[in-house]
């Protein structure tokens, strides 16, 4: 089922050109690139944001996680598979954070509209994982 919404949600565009030019800066592995590819077309579509700012504001949260936890993005591969889940749902929960504090007023409809998207956008990367055997 999908919705379909029609609010829209009004972004400090300063802040968001600022995340943006952080993401250019990156460097990902091919597997990182094409779930951040896929999952930030998701969210743009739900959020109506430019591809580039919901990857901008991913790498944000990677880099937090990763100052957070005194670890590289790399570790999480050698996870075991409910640790990997439970680390990257808490870089989509630091992203949906880091989201919100570019809001403009009124916020409450437009972080519920962020919340629903990051939990759509989780999925869509669990279903991911399911489909490319991605446990080891």
């Amino acid at each position: 089922m999908r919705i379909i919404l029609s609010y829209t949600i009004n972004f400090d565009l300063e802040a968001l050109k600022d995340t943006e030019e952080v993401y250019e800066k990156v460097k990902l592995t091919a597997e990182q690139s094409k779930i951040i590819q896929e999952i930030s077309r998701f969210l743009s579509e739900i959020i109506k944001l430019p591809d580039i700012a919901i990857k901008a504001m991913t790498w944000n949260a990677i880099r937090e996680w990763q100052i957070r936890n005194n670890k590289t993005i790399a570790d999480i591969r050698e996870l075991p598979i409910g640790k990997k889940l439970n680390t990257v749902k808490e870089i989509f929960c630091i992203g949906s954070k880091i989201l919100k504090t570019m809001l403009k007023r009124p916020k409450t409809k437009s972080e519920i509209i962020v919340d629903i998207a990051f939990e759509k956008a989780f999925k869509l990367f669990l279903d991911y994982v399911s489909k490319n055997n991605l446990e080891s």
